[in-house]
């Protein structure tokens, strides 16, 4: 199968959108992640992502919609999701509600995405658009056009092309559809941010099979991952650079705080920038064959997404500056 790469203008947003109408799989830009869209209400099409990714059946996808006012046809919502989405809508943010009947499960993840792109082309295709990250599954999500295509060439029918992601990991999940909203996945919009919202507790419910992304190992590139975190940064520093001079060639991936000197690889200024270009360190190192040193950065509501892709790369596996597993 030979994979068009479409340019994010009218011409190319109206041909994705029939190539999606026709049951074509279709990679597209969002906010988080590009994301590999078919036609939701096409069940043929949506069992095709599950093979174009290798996607267990059991991982459940996320519906893409063109506008708050889309839950009520596909889910039931309550007030609480009602006033998430008025206030974080669109944005990184996926409710997982009681469904209507689509996918034949009792219940729907919803998002509406805020990126340009992806709402013309979900206006353009008139339906919901089911849509996981545009990669073969457990390796890291692409955050750019070009790393959509490498991970999905001859899998799909076409990458509409775009922007670098802005949020650079997949969207925050909360659970509205028992009594207690819980957090089923990090991501780029805080717990601290949904319970000020409903000003109530959220809850977590790890590794719920109501969300995608929440199994180890996944996010994870072809090299090894050894992942540190301590609170005594030189002590930390120490064993980083010990750990990056017994295999030469390791990238470093973390805060540039946390960074030896001489390190080269993600050396990031913030949480932010680290969240940003995290997939796109673990690619660029993949493809150079370089094995990863990472440091976690601090807990912290805005960190907890970052972390989590983090430790499900490196397979939930810590190590201490000792160097022993935690």
């Amino acid at each position: 199968m030979m994979t068009q790469r479409l340019k994010p203008d009218d011409a190319g947003v109206s041909c994705a959108a029939a190539l999606l109408r026709a049951g074509a799989l279709v990679a597209f830009p969002t906010e988080t992640v590009y994301g590999l869209g078919a036609n939701a209400a096409d069940p043929g099409a949506v069992a095709r992502i599950y093979a174009a990714k290798g996607r267990p059946a059991d991982n459940p996808l996320i519906v893409h919609v063109a506008s708050p006012g889309a839950i009520d046809e596909w889910a039931v919502p309550d007030v609480r999701a009602r006033e998430l989405a008025r206030r974080f809508w669109p944005g990184p943010l996926t409710l997982v509600l009681p469904g209507r009947g689509l996918f034949g499960a009792p219940t729907l993840a919803l998002r509406m995405p805020a990126q340009p792109v992806a709402l013309a082309l979900l206006a353009a295709v008139g339906r919901p658009i089911a849509a996981p990250s545009a990669n073969r599954s457990g390796r890291p999500s692409p955050t750019s056009a070009q790393a959509a295509y490498q991970e999905m060439q001859g899998r799909i029918e076409a990458v509409l092309e775009g922007p670098t992601a802005r949020v650079g990991i997949e969207s925050t999940v909360l659970d509205l559809s028992l009594a207690e909203a819980a957090l089923l996945r990090p991501g780029g919009i805080s717990a601290a941010q949904i319970a000020d919202a409903l000003g109530e507790h959220i809850g977590e419910a790890k590794g719920s099979a109501r969300s995608p992304g929440t199994r180890y190992r996944h996010y994870a590139p072809e090299v090894e991952i050894t992942l540190f975190a301590d609170d005594e940064r030189q002590r930390l520093i120490e064993s980083v650079a010990r750990a990056l001079s017994a295999c030469r060639g390791s990238w470093y991936i973390g805060l540039a705080e946390t960074a030896p000197k001489g390190a080269k690889g993600l050396l990031a200024n913030d949480v932010r920038q680290l969240q940003q270009e995290l997939y796109a360190a673990l690619l660029e190192a993949e493809r150079q064959g370089a094995p990863v040193v990472a440091v976690l950065p601090p807990q912290s509501s805005s960190a907890a997404g970052v972390r989590d892709r983090m430790l499900r790369a490196a397979g939930g596996k810590v190590q201490a500056a000792q160097g022993r597993e935690e």
